[in-house]
């Protein structure tokens, strides 16, 4: 009776440890949004550029033409299990949408459009690149 408890035991814990190591938490596929630039949340980040120009967050925004509400959607990457990705960009007065493939080197992951690679780092489940003197963080 004892042996068939321990092998029932060791069973279970095979099993689960297999959906362990099946979930979906490590899978860098999925749809990451604009967290932060430069290590300030959105908003923090166009308050401090206001503040520095004299002027209102509300008043940089329209400049911007961005909408408060929608802060968090100003820059919005899917990357497919199949590695393609889309992404959206508002951070201009117009919306630009972007197509193209992903591979991903341990913490590294290499966006290509039209031949034109963007390296994005991987780190606690956020991507992270540098634009010009910026550096841009995406989360799920």
């Amino acid at each position: 009776m004892m042996k068939r408890i321990v092998s029932l035991t060791l069973v279970i814990l095979m099993v689960a440890a297999l959906f362990v190591g099946c979930g979906s938490s490590d899978s860098v596929d999925g749809t990451y949004k604009l967290k932060a630039i430069d290590g300030k949340n959105v908003k923090e980040y166009f308050t401090a550029i206001a503040e520095k120009g004299g002027e209102t967050l509300q008043t940089v925004l329209d400049y911007m033409g961005i909408d408060e509400n929608s802060l968090d959607s100003l820059m919005t990457l899917v990357l497919k299990s199949d590695g393609t990705f889309s992404m959206n960009s508002k951070m201009d007065t117009e919306e630009k949408s972007y197509d193209g493939t992903w591979k991903q080197e341990g913490d590294k992951l290499t966006l290509t459009i039209d031949n034109e690679p963007q390296e994005f780092t991987l780190k606690d489940g956020e991507l992270s690149f540098a634009v010009d003197d910026m550096t841009m963080t995406l989360g799920k």
